[in-house]
């Protein structure tokens, strides 16, 4: 009985812990819940300011934009009464200090000599009272001094009037002019992207009749090697019945004129090889030329300064960007999927670290300014993607700074290749001195190779060997 007992209060503590327990995980789920909804409270409450904060930096921007057409400053020492009753009878003590000059007969000022003289200053005293100093001066013979002063104190109250109008009417600016101007210019960015559009159509629509002009001539030299392939076929048929024919008349004079035929056609035949890997290597050439605006941006600004008009952006030297290059800035909107545009920066120095800085050329909106995470894209920039080079002219002995073979030491350490002839397959040459009369680039010329060339300076720099980020 004792046992029983024992085991019913041990049963009846037990179910008193597991409720209290539930109890009280309960009550902290509660104030869990609770502390988590104050936490979200009190982070709207701090954004408050903030909001407020740019809606008024907005205002006071617009208000500073529209003072500056009647030259309201806007400051405390200009708009308060106390400052400019004070500022008034400041300057009702100004005297306009400037001196008569004698004049000839004939209308000219007699500046013919000086004498000595005295002239008399304004002090401010200790106590803050205008005191008159006399100072001993070189003045020109017969001058005369006017003392009068540039206003009287009771004339201070009509221009304490006139500014009063003048904070009158900011205040009809800011109230009436500046909703007006907003709307304006949400006309002009919606004129601006109805622009725009119109001008992204006309350019599909141009790139669309290039590519077809671009299909149907390739259908066209399709269709001229074809007709080479067959008029090779019949040439090579008509040889074999020649051959065929020779064989019957086996003389010395047979087998000179089989050979000088074998021979032609062992010259077509090199000369078709030939052609056709012209035409490959400058449908390669034409590929790595060809402009494509759809393509990735080429990199984004990570640092504005709006005071000093600075743009920094992550591609430099080692991406070959070079001084006065341009890019467009862009600002990727996802409320109509697409990029606005913002404006147009200009290098004006490259930094160590593949970074380059930049001024701010034209914006298409002077309320949007670039700002950190901006895109920048240029259809004409890509990083130079060169592989085989080629060397005209004369190098070293005063020309350049390097010899050719030292040049081309350096271009296959970094992983390039150095022809001596060039074809169709370089993609960028080094000039030296006398290049043009260089007997490789004549022979280039002739046969129209569209080639890059560039002088020892700019390979040196796009190789890291000079600039900022030289190595």
């Amino acid at each position: 009985m004792r046992m029983s007992r024992r085991g019913m209060v041990d049963l009846i503590v037990m179910i008193v812990m597991i409720v209290f327990l539930l109890g009280m995980g309960t009550l902290a789920f509660i104030t869990y819940d609770k502390a988590q909804k104050e936490r979200t409270y009190l982070a709207a409450l701090r954004e408050i300011p903030a909001r407020q904060q740019s809606e008024m930096d907005a205002v006071r921007a617009r208000y500073a934009e529209l003072c500056t057409h009647i030259g309201f400053k806007g400051e405390a020492a200009y708009s308060s009464p106390q400052q400019i009753e004070a500022m008034l009878k400041e300057g009702s003590r100004l005297i306009a200090d400037y001196y008569n000059v004698p004049v000839r007969a004939d209308g000219s000022p007699d500046l013919s000599g000086t004498e000595r003289g005295e002239a008399t200053v304004l002090e401010r005293a200790e106590d803050g009272s205008w005191k008159e100093r006399k100072v001993p001066v070189n003045q020109v013979r017969g001058t005369t001094r006017n003392s009068k002063r540039l206003y009287e104190e009771a004339e201070a109250r009509s221009i304490q009037g006139t500014v009063g109008k003048q904070d009158d009417l900011i205040h009809q600016l800011v109230t009436s002019y500046i909703p007006k101007v907003k709307d304006q210019r949400v006309h002009q960015r919606n004129l601006r992207d109805t622009k725009s559009a119109e001008r992204n159509a006309d350019s599909a629509e141009q790139y669309s009749q290039a590519g077809k002009a671009t299909d149907a001539a390739d259908e066209v030299v399709k269709g001229q090697h074809e007709q080479l392939v067959d008029r090779e076929n019949e040439l090579a048929r008509a040889l074999v019945e020649e051959n065929d024919a020779l064989k019957s008349l086996d003389s010395e004079t047979v087998r000179e004129t089989r050979e000088r035929a074998f021979a032609m056609a062992r010259e077509a035949a090199k000369a078709r090889h030939d052609a056709v890997d012209n035409q490959e290597a400058y449908r390669v050439q034409a590929d790595k030329r060809r402009l494509d605006d759809s393509r990735d941006p080429d990199g984004f600004v990570f640092l504005v300064d709006e005071i000093s008009g600075w743009v920094w952006i992550n591609v430099g030297q080692r991406s070959g960007v070079q001084l006065e290059q341009t890019f467009q800035v862009l600002r990727p909107d996802t409320s109509r999927n697409s990029e606005l545009q913002i404006g147009e920066i200009r290098v004006k120095e490259l930094l160590r670290g593949n970074i380059a800085r930049c001024r701010v050329d034209a914006l298409d909106d002077p309320s949007l300014y670039p700002k950190a995470g901006d895109l920048i894209k240029n259809p004409n920039f890509s990083s130079r993607q060169y592989q085989k080079w080629a060397l005209v002219g004369t190098f070293g002995r005063g020309y350049t700074q390097f010899t050719r073979q030292e040049l081309t030491d350096i271009l296959r350490r970094v992983g390039f290749q150095v022809v001596d002839k060039i074809d169709a397959t370089v993609d960028a040459v080094i000039i030296g001195g006398d290049w043009r009369s260089d007997a490789e680039w004549m022979q280039a010329k002739e046969l129209r190779l569209n080639i890059e060339t560039y002088p020892e300076e700019e390979v040196l720099h796009f190789l890291g060997l000079r600039g900022p980020d030289r190595k």
